[in-house]
């Protein structure tokens, strides 16, 4: 199986096949990823290995396999296009160390969706999700709780992650919480200790993102996921408040055992950086508001960056502690080597 990846501009979905083929080809379309049935079928002219589809025809998510003379290719959109989630992608597509693929439209990341539109709602129920996890605490969800698209079952799986919960929280209703916030970080920027504590704190999601691998809760969070995803109530969307550590954490276990090279998990990690820009400016504009002081901008900054430092620091606690991802599965999450085959049976192709 190979990959076709389908990528959306303004106008147009964007076909490319890796093989670089040229002719007229029929694409499949499904609406279904377990069972990939037919809806309809397209017919397209690959030129070079690209061809094109106008958006006004695509109708939902969509699962598009090409059947050519030599190979199969299967493939859909990574962003799942929905105009109130930032971060909602399919984790398919993926090549795996011994050249399969990871499965599309079984495993959906996504910040957390608490403000969608009506048509956001329609469009995901469409979707006939099975499961949703929710990674945030109590307090964050009871300021800003999902809302409702149909899902079969939602689990809430909290790792305890208090530096990520503060990163995340959506500026409040109001301007008071934020103003609060930023009055509290220029106090403490007045003085000199001051200021060198927030070029510290500038850290603190390193030492987070160790902590989401080691602590305790965070691994009885990872393991009641796993469970879930082993019981295969796939599709599966999952998330936090802007899907960037603690799911991305979550997305980093699921790659890494299906066999996905750390460098592609790296990449994956760092499409929430070019996916959340829009929002992550829209909440540095409202605390730009209330100051101007580099030392607690850089700080605030800091919390929505997506940097490698930060992965960095799971994986190296991963393998200082445990040595391979699938070791850290077996000694921290309660699966074994049985359990692990199956589940690379489950979703790759």
């Amino acid at each position: 199986m190979k990959n076709l990846t389908v990528e959306r501009t303004e106008n147009y979905l964007k076909f490319s096949l890796d093989q670089r083929d040229s002719g007229r080809f029929k694409v499949n379309v499904s609406k279904n990823p377990l069972t990939l049935a037919l809806d309809h079928t397209l017919t397209l002219d690959f030129s070079e290995g690209s061809a094109f589809l106008p958006v006004s025809e695509v109708k939902g998510r969509e699962f598009y396999s090409l059947i050519a003379p030599d190979h199969q290719a299967v493939g859909a959109e990574r962003r799942v296009a929905l105009p109130s989630l930032y971060n909602c992608r399919d984790l398919g597509g993926y090549v795996t160390t011994d050249g399969r693929l990871t499965k599309w439209g079984y495993f959906y990341r996504s910040d957390a969706p608490d403000h969608l539109t009506k048509h956001d709602v329609a469009f995901l129920s469409e979707m006939a999700l099975a499961a949703v996890v929710d990674f945030r605490s109590p307090k964050e969800i009871a300021h800003n709780p999902d809302n409702y698209f149909a899902e079969k079952r939602h689990y809430q799986f909290d790792p305890h992650a208090e530096v990520a919960k503060e990163a995340s929280l959506m500026p409040a209703k109001g301007a008071d919480k934020d103003q609060q916030k930023v009055a509290k970080l220029l106090e403490l920027a007045k003085t000199k200790a001051g200021q060198q504590r927030l070029v510290e704190m500038q850290q603190q999601m390193v030492y987070q993102m160790e902590e989401l691998v080691l602590s305790a809760a965070a691994q009885q969070a990872y393991t009641d996921f796993m469970k879930v995803l082993v019981r295969q109530e796939v599709p599966c969307l999952f998330h936090c408040q802007g899907g960037k550590d603690r799911t991305g954490w979550a997305a980093a276990i699921i790659l890494g055992l299906l066999g996905v090279p750390e460098e592609t998990i790296y990449q994956d990690y760092f499409l929430t950086e070019i996916n959340n820009e829009p929002r992550n400016q829209a909440r540095m504009a409202i605390y730009q508001q209330y100051t101007d002081n580099a030392f607690v901008l850089d700080y605030l900054a800091s919390l929505q960056k997506t940097k490698r430092a930060y992965l960095d620091s799971a994986f190296n606690a991963m393998k200082t502690h445990y040595g391979t991802m699938e070791a850290y599965a077996k000694q921290a999450l309660g699966m074994n080597q049985e359990t692990i085959e199956q589940f690379k049976e489950m979703y790759l192709y």
